[in-house]
């Protein structure tokens, strides 16, 4: 089977610039966004470049069916879809390209915030049912409320601007509170940020250290009217406690962008009280475009 240095394998949706650059550059390009699993494990043995983004796992026994691959490219910022260590001990090189979608993922935060705040899914939904349910569908004001936001980096940095636009209190847990942090953002531990927010945003990457960072014992701390927003990663939110969270109305409403095990059915779905989508945060024309450019950059740099 002939090898080239030029093969490129992209397993997931990308802005058609990328492709179109790489053709226009004389890369072989496979471009695979649906890709099956036993598909994966044969095509990534052809291939020297590999682009992804969430929602594909790049685990060691993929990995290890690799016999060309030299560079693993994440489109975006989070790395836990990739074993790290079996791609060091292949001798792959894993790039990403954090902070090129932390607008569009911070007014979809926003997007989220307000739409669970004032109830607009659901009252979407009752109204093409022609239900005229205004009484059942009070909501929150932002303004003069705190919000917490758990990660400070650039979406969560983000976050806070815009929330000084309508006259929040900003409050926020970091891991690094050396950092220069935006204006009138007060640094306050984890717990004193679930006691004190009307509404929480998390905006961390998925580690050892920020798995379940919402937690059974923690989640006694938060207010009855308080929501919850998830644009990290699902494995951050103990998904079980919030489930009887909302199930027992312990808060007001959540809502989330990510889900430990996605492309699967959960029983988050079922409630009325969670707004849920997948995965969409990163998902502007704007957002894919400019990372399609740094994409291309990228595999030119590193393919000479």
């Amino acid at each position: 089977m002939a090898y080239s240095r030029k093969k490129v394998l992209i397993i997931s949706p990308v802005h058609s610039n990328l492709i179109s650059d790489l053709k226009r550059h004389k890369f072989e390009i496979k471009y695979l966004p649906n890709i099956s699993r036993k598909k994966l494990a044969i095509e990534i043995s052809k291939t020297y470049v590999v682009v992804l983004r969430s929602g594909i796992q790049l685990d060691k026994d993929i990995i290890s069916k690799s016999n060309h691959l030299r560079f693993i490219i994440r489109a975006g910022s989070g790395l836990d879809n990739i074993d790290i260590n079996e791609a060091k001990k292949r001798n792959i090189k894993v790039f990403n390209l954090p902070n090129l979608n932390s607008q569009s993922v911070a007014e979809f935060s926003f997007g989220l915030l307000i739409s669970a705040s004032r109830n607009i899914v659901k009252a979407n939904i009752d109204l093409k049912k022609n239900l005229w349910n205004k009484p059942k569908l009070y909501g929150y004001e932002l303004r003069n409320k705190t919000i917490g936001i758990i990660g400070l980096g650039a979406i969560g940095s983000r976050i806070a601007k815009i929330a000084e636009v309508f006259s929040m209190n900003v409050l926020a847990a970091v891991k690094n509170k050396g950092k220069k942090r935006p204006k009138k953002v007060k640094i306050v531990p984890l717990i004193t940020l679930l006691k004190k927010s009307d509404f929480i945003i998390f905006s961390v990457p998925l580690n050892n250290k920020t798995k379940h960072l919402l937690n059974k014992k923690n989640s006694k701390y938060l207010k009855s009217h308080s929501i919850l927003i998830n644009i990290s990663r699902g494995g951050v939110i103990n998904e079980e406690v919030l489930y009887m969270l909302l199930k027992k109305n312990k808060i007001f409403a959540a809502a989330t962008d990510v889900f430990l095990h996605e492309k699967k059915q959960n029983k988050l779905f079922k409630l009325k009280n969670i707004i849920v989508t997948p995965h969409i945060g990163a998902m502007t024309f704007d957002a894919q475009k400019i990372l399609a450019e740094k994409t291309f950059e990228k595999i030119k740099n590193l393919v000479k």
